[in-house]
């Protein structure tokens, strides 16, 4: 995770100093992020409960902005099936975009060569250092947010550092065209409320990739 790790410490930063413009104290911050740990959700809902929305309308929120894991956990979940649902559960609590792009690119398939005790010692590797970069980045934004300029365009880090692990595994006919309908319906419904453009983008693409698989099935294989 070290090539990811300025990625993730950027988005860390600017979702701590949006947490903190918000209102939180620094203690409210780091617990925020110990607890949550959900950077896009955060971002999120900071401006649903700044701005005393009723409950519903921020877990509602942060239900939408999260129901990519949904596909995520759906994916990986056949490489840890002999694991109880206790111990799935603590995987997927941990579990993070970059964390799931990069593992399902080692391991495609669940079965493979190297073993079920391989696959969980490099997924929790990978999502326990996630974990700590976060939390620097949260640690940063505390102490020394302040002296940082906007002008930097920090927010940017993250999402590109992601988009550097998508794009390279784009590889196939599938592929290209679940992206490119996710990214046409993204701009589409880009003005939706809730964020519920990043719902749409996932059942398009889903949908995108399910006709795919069916029109060219030696390619599914």
């Amino acid at each position: 995770m070290v090539e990811s790790s300025p990625g993730i410490v950027a988005w860390s930063l600017v979702t701590s100093i949006s947490l903190l413009s918000a209102g939180l104290s620094p203690v409210d911050t780091f617990w925020f992020n110990i607890m949550v740990y959900a950077g896009s959700s955060q971002l999120a809902v900071m401006p649903l409960i700044n701005g005393d929305y009723p409950f519903w309308t921020i877990w509602l929120t942060g239900l939408i902005v999260m129901s990519r894991f949904i596909i995520f956990s759906a994916t990986i979940q056949p490489h840890f099936k002999q694991y109880s649902f206790l111990q799935r559960l603590g995987i997927g609590t941990i579990n993070t975009d970059m964390s799931f792009a990069k593992f399902i690119e080692k391991f495609p398939s669940p079965n493979n060569s190297d073993g079920s005790h391989t696959q969980i010692l490099y997924f929790l590797g990978m999502i326990l250092a996630h974990w700590i970069f976060w939390q620097i980045g949260a640690l940063i934004a505390i102490f020394f947010g302040s002296d940082i300029p906007s002008s930097w365009g920090l927010g940017f880090a993250g999402p590109l550092a992601l988009l550097a692990l998508i794009i390279p595994a784009i590889k196939h006919k599938t592929a290209v065209v679940s992206a490119l309908v996710a990214a046409i319906t993204c701009e589409l419904t880009v003005n939706l409320p809730y964020r519920l453009t990043i719902v749409c983008s996932v059942i398009a693409a889903v949908f995108a990739a399910i006709l795919m698989d069916k029109k060219f099935p030696q390619r599914q294989a």
